[in-house]
């Protein structure tokens, strides 16, 4: 069994950080984005990645041959131009066999699955997740579990039900022949190639596709994405208790490497530090800091900061006599 994983894109929604750090590298609780797609996958059983790379391309190749090189088998292919979800999944022919099962999951994606339910499946399956907003994302209209039509961000959706970036397909062959007729015939919604469109027209050829809900879904596109997603991943995760600070209060679960220095602060809940940040007089909630970074005399909550960056606010000393009002 091979996992497809793109993880071309640019990230246009979370800059300023992935101007120099592309989006899969983004570190939260305690290791990059990818990382812990990656060691979920592991955990249920896939040894085999395609990695369609593109924007930062040598940064995420280097990383994941760095960290994994041992552990995995990995392909890589370059998608350039970037034309769509579809045309990424094209790239990746030359490893599959006939109809041999793929795993495509979108590299900003968290999900919490039963695997085992769905690699038992004698049909191909797709995650699905209910959302507020449908229009903004491809949507499924689904009888029982059978799904009937897939349509890309619709102007006016017939379902609320969104599919969360998990493709598991048994028809490979069927998949790529589907993709190749948007390519042919320059089928594109939104200016690009969608894997949904050719999901539609696996439909329309009579292959059986089946939607799978999954637990929760983290589509890690913005800044409060990214925050939840570490929320979730502390929660998840458990972190070990942070050594003691002086005059420090740490409030779990945080993710906080030994190298960092806190001195007089308060930090948590939902924190993650990289290495060697340095926190003082300040109070910290909800927050990633990258590594080297410096906060001091700041109350800083649902925040995103950058390595080697340096937060400074103001100390006041006040004397204040009755009924009065100040904002610093």
């Amino acid at each position: 069994m091979k996992v497809v994983l793109p993880v071309a894109g640019s990230g246009l929604h979370l800059r300023p950080h992935t101007y120099t750090q592309p989006k899969p590298l983004i570190p939260i609780a305690g290791k990059p984005l990818i990382s812990h797609i990656i060691e979920d996958l592991v955990a249920a059983g896939f040894a085999e990645f395609v990695f369609v790379l593109g924007y930062l391309s040598e940064k995420v190749r280097h990383y994941l041959t760095a960290t994994y090189e041992e552990q995995l088998v990995m392909h890589f292919v370059h998608q350039e131009p970037r034309l769509g979800l579809a045309h990424a999944i094209s790239l990746t022919r030359p490893y599959f066999q006939s109809d041999e099962p793929m795993l495509i999951l979108l590299g900003d994606t968290l999900v919490q699955v039963s695997w085992e339910a769905i690699l038992s499946s004698p049909h191909s399956r797709i995650g699905i997740a209910p959302v507020e907003r449908p229009s903004d994302f491809g949507i499924a209209e689904v009888e029982g579990e059978r799904i009937l039509r897939v349509t890309e961000k619709p102007a006016i959706p017939r379902s609320n039900q969104a599919l969360v970036g998990l493709y598991w397909i048994r028809e490979t062959e069927a998949l790529f022949e589907a993709i190749q007729y948007l390519l042919d015939h320059r089928i594109t919604s939104q200016g690009e190639y969608q894997l949904t469109d050719a999901l539609q027209r696996m439909i329309e050829m009579g292959i059986s596709l089946y939607a799978s809900s999954v637990r929760y879904w983290l589509d890690c596109e913005q800044k409060e994405a990214l925050l939840e997603a570490n929320r979730v991943l502390l929660e998840r995760i458990s972190p070990a208790p942070p050594m003691e600070y002086p005059h420090t209060v740490i409030i779990p679960p945080v993710y906080i490497p030994p190298s960092c220095k806190l001195y007089r602060a308060i930090v948590g809940p939902y924190v993650s530090l990289g290495e060697g940040v340095e926190i003082q007089h300040a109070i910290v909630q909800n927050s990633l800091i990258g590594s080297y970074s410096r906060v001091q005399n700041l109350l800083l909550h649902d925040s995103v900061v950058g390595g080697d960056c340096y937060l400074n606010g103001r100390e006041s000393s006040l004397n204040l006599g009755e009924n009065t009002v100040i904002e610093l």
